[in-house]
């Protein structure tokens, strides 16, 4: 009996320490217009690489959005800055996708083009593939 319940003692604190938590999304009006403000913890784990916070969030306009390859899900976007610099951003599809059946809308509403935003970044390096940048929480302004 011992044995058993130091077992599942273990597969219960292995789930809690390993389970990712799905991001968070806030929303504002209601109803028919209800639409998405913000989004964090959207980074969760990348795989193979590397990855530390860049110190300031990047503010701009989106300018381009690139999908995966079902043409619905957003991959990747181009922000424009203050100085008309383009900045590529990625998306962890994987974290994201944890918000389930709604995701695609969840994201092309708050990436939507033309939406100013402020973003906060991880730059990640996988060794000889470059540096990428991914977002970890957007909002809308």
């Amino acid at each position: 009996m011992k044995i058993y319940l130091a077992f599942v003692f273990v597969i219960t604190l292995a789930a809690n320490v390993f389970a990712q938590d799905a991001p968070t999304v806030k929303y504002s009006g209601t109803k028919q217009n209800r639409r998405v403000i913000e989004m964090s913890n959207m980074l969760g784990e990348v795989e193979y690489m590397e990855c530390k916070r860049v110190t300031r969030p990047v503010i701009g306009t989106i300018v381009k959005r690139n999908f995966e390859d079902d043409e619905v899900m957003i991959a990747s976007f181009i922000l424009s800055d203050a100085k008309d610099k383009r900045i590529p951003i990625n998306i962890n599809d994987a974290q994201v996708g944890l918000l389930g059946r709604e995701t695609s809308g969840i994201v092309s509403s708050l990436l939507s083009k033309g939406n100013k935003i402020q973003v906060w970044t991880y730059q990640c390096s996988g060794g000889g593939s470059g540096i990428f940048t991914y977002a970890e929480r957007i909002k809308v302004l």
